[in-house]
């Protein structure tokens, strides 16, 4: 895969062999952490099972240069954020490029959509994307953490890990100011919201953290994670990184776990009856979420690149550095 997309997903790594001042400005904690409960699990040392893997079949393939992170946008399409700056709306039926927006500065791979718009990044700001036309609307300086992918939109909020991680911040989406400030008490690398509630990952000190976005505490933290890089929330909680578990949203406590991960390259998605685990070698796994295993999965020739994973519009959808964005049918058995 290209070096600039491999340092930003690998930031999370290097940082924590050399210290986070190299991916992203310092930041202040602020903010009050309330009693959490503490809930620790260790890793599942076994072997996935052997599952049926199809190629991506060549009508399924968007070919686009570096794309990476993904946001289902409703009727304002599929969103994908390139390597090199802009962001593109796909159609959801036949990948066709809409609309681009055009994004300046240095490589940012953040993406979101919510409250009417697409929100991405520019350096350590924050953009706020008009859908329709692409153009950037506004600019919000917060010293984002560069490790940051999924801009995340939930209880009338934009959030955003701020300085390494350690502070999370909500901003009101028209003004971009501050209205709500979370001490983490640990460097957050990735987060995600739904009916679960707010969630955070920090792949660095290994944990999973819900965020009561009303009081800015965390009331649930979640350790002896095998470096959790992704995270999905629907009303199931999913980590994924060294290995991927399913986390009980209301205790804490974790479900299950599969040996297969996504690494600290790829991604996790939750569809219909399948969790889909996007992972560098083997591109994508579908995992059954009563188990965890394995069920089936797609196959790319020699593959080593990383992206992101989406379930939209019918759709799992994958990027893939090196190539582009695959439209791949969830089901592929028939």
């Amino acid at each position: 895969m290209p070096q600039h997309v491999a340092a930003v997903r690998c930031a999370v790594l290097v940082a924590g062999l050399v210290g986070l001042t190299s991916c992203a400005s310092d930041g202040k904690d602020a903010g009050a952490t309330a009693p959490s409960t503490t809930t620790s699990v260790s890793s599942v040392a076994t072997q996935p099972p052997d599952y049926p893997a199809f190629p991506v079949p060549d009508d399924s393939v968007i070919e686009l240069a570096s794309p990476d992170w993904l946001v289902d946008a409703g009727d304002d399409g599929i969103w994908v954020k390139l390597d090199h700056g802009p962001a593109l709306r796909l159609d959801p039926v036949t990948g066709a490029i809409l609309t681009t927006a055009p994004v300046a500065g240095e490589l940012c791979q953040g993406l979101g959509a919510g409250l009417g718009y697409i929100w991405s990044c520019s350096d350590t700001d924050i953009v706020r994307i008009d859908p329709a036309s692409g153009q950037v609307e506004a600019t919000f300086s917060v010293s984002k953490a560069r490790q940051q992918g999924n801009i995340v939109v939930a209880d009338d909020r934009v959030w955003v890990l701020t300085g390494d991680g350690s502070t999370l911040l909500g901003l009101d989406a028209v003004s971009g100011a501050t209205t709500s400030t979370v001490s983490l008490d640990v460097r957050g690398t990735d987060l995600a919201a739904g009916a679960a509630g707010l969630w955070v990952v920090s792949s660095l000190d290994g944990q999973a953290l819900r965020v009561d976005p009303d009081r800015g505490t965390v009331d649930r933290r979640v350790e002896g994670l095998d470096q959790p890089f992704a995270i999905a929330v629907t009303d199931q909680v999913w980590v994924s990184g060294g290995s991927t578990v399913r986390i009980d949203p209301d205790s804490g406590k974790v479900l299950l776990t599969s040996p297969l991960g996504s690494g600290d390259l790829g991604g996790i998605a939750i569809g219909e009856d399948r969790v889909w685990v996007r992972n560098a070698t083997r591109l994508l796994v579908g995992l059954d979420p009563a188990d965890g295993a394995p069920v089936v999965g797609y196959d790319w020739p020699d593959a080593t690149a990383g992206g992101d994973v989406l379930v939209a519009a019918g759709a799992v959808w994958v990027s893939y550095n090196d190539k582009g964005v695959f439209r791949l049918d969830p089901d592929p058995t028939g």
